[in-house]
């Protein structure tokens, strides 16, 4: 059986603004963790996506905002830390619970 290599992709993001309903087109440097998720750092944290609402096209992923994609977020805001100091392509070979004695770890600085 091979192991899962985690890849760097770019994550397409299509949408529009708020207030002017102008569309936005944003591409992002991301990672395919496994082979249905796709990790990246947004302003806020860490954000997941499941890859069975994104296109993949030779360019990368598409995520199209009114497809409703379905993520995961860990906000920067609930452990008071740096998660930029986190390699996303290291979580890939990670269990769930190295994963969350990670958010452990980066929330003991606030207390």
């Amino acid at each position: 059986m091979d192991t899962f290599q985690p890849q760097a992709v770019k994550l397409h993001y299509h949408g529009e603004t708020f207030d002017t309903k102008q569309e936005i087109h944003e591409i992002s440097d991301a990672w395919l963790i496994a082979a249905d998720v796709v990790g990246m750092y947004s302003d806020d944290g860490l954000v997941f996506y499941d890859t069975d609402r994104l296109e993949k096209r030779s360019d990368g992923f598409h995520l199209y905002e009114n497809n409703h994609p379905r993520f995961f977020m860990v906000d920067t805001s609930k452990v008071d830390a740096d998660l930029r100091k986190i390699d996303v392509s290291e979580l890939a070979i990670m269990s769930f619970a190295d994963f969350v004695r990670i958010g452990f770890s980066l929330g003991e600085g606030s207390r």
